[in-house]
């Protein structure tokens, strides 16, 4: 009859399985060139100012540089693009035990205006994205949570008077004539010109690879330890044959003969 096999088995095969697709993941990140194709990009795109605007047709990709104008009211705190959050407590347990937790409760990103070379570019568009903000202000010094009505608020953004680089496009007027100084924003950063912009984005094709090699490291270990593990098991559980047995637990299956004498 053969051995029973032990219950969660299914967990170790699970865990291998989960191990390789760490590996594969993390091999393709490592080796997946997506973010040096988008660097290159970034860095190729011309640069300009507002008045230099007229000289891109309009669909044109471009990095303009200058100083934020709000078009709309400013709203709390004189924050014109921002991210509205509030504070929801500390962390519990695990690896981030104590740090503050924050829920994004909005986004404001109103109608802007972008000035330098002493000209304005309007943004046509209200659904770009918000990186490397100026400001980051909170309603407590220390941030407290009652209930998710009266708790800390954080507001992490931009204000009139930054100085920011968009990427984005040429964009034509409302009545479908070429208009120069508009643009159809896709980034709003506010972490320097053009080359501080280029500079992030070359910064951001190390990240695949640290994600990459840390996912094939972990795959590769969880695999390796729950696949020993599991051969362990089943070597354990293995009939041993005769001849792997200690000697005094073999069986004599030699066949033995008894000398009758007949009286």
């Amino acid at each position: 009859m053969p051995a029973p096999k032990p219950k969660g088995l299914w967990i170790l095969r699970t865990l291998i399985a989960v191990g390789l697709v760490l590996i594969l993941v993390g091999a393709w990140l490592f080796q997946s060139d997506f973010a040096e194709r988008v660097a290159a990009r970034v860095a190729a795109l011309p640069r300009s100012d507002a008045a230099g605007l007229t000289k891109l047709a309009p669909g044109s990709a471009v990095l303009l540089e200058g100083t934020l104008v709000a078009r709309d009211p400013a709203g709390p705190r004189g924050f014109v693009a921002f991210h509205h959050e509030r504070f929801t407590g500390l962390e519990i347990s695990g690896a981030a035990k104590g740090n503050e937790r924050w829920i994004r409760v909005d986004t404001m990103r109103p109608a802007l205006a972008i000035e330098s070379g002493g000209a304005m570019a309007e943004v046509t568009n209200r659904d770009y994205r918000l990186d490397t903000w100026r400001h980051t202000e909170r309603t407590d010094p220390i941030p407290r949570y009652v209930s998710m009505i009266e708790t800390t608020e954080r507001f992490l953004g931009f204000k009139a008077g930054d100085e920011v680089t968009v990427e984005g496009r040429v964009a034509e007027g409302p009545a479908g004539q070429p208009v120069a100084r508009c643009i159809e924003a896709t980034v709003l950063f506010g972490g320097g010109g053009a080359a501080a912009y280029v500079e992030s984005a070359r910064a951001g094709t190390r990240v695949p690879k640290i994600v990459g090699g840390v996912f094939t490291g972990l795959g590769a270990l969880m695999a390796g330890v729950c696949a020993l593990w599991l051969r362990a098991i089943r070597k354990a559980i293995r009939p041993r044959r005769p001849e792997e047995r200690p000697r005094r637990e073999r069986r004599d299956v030699s066949p033995s003969f008894h000398d009758e004498t007949e009286d």
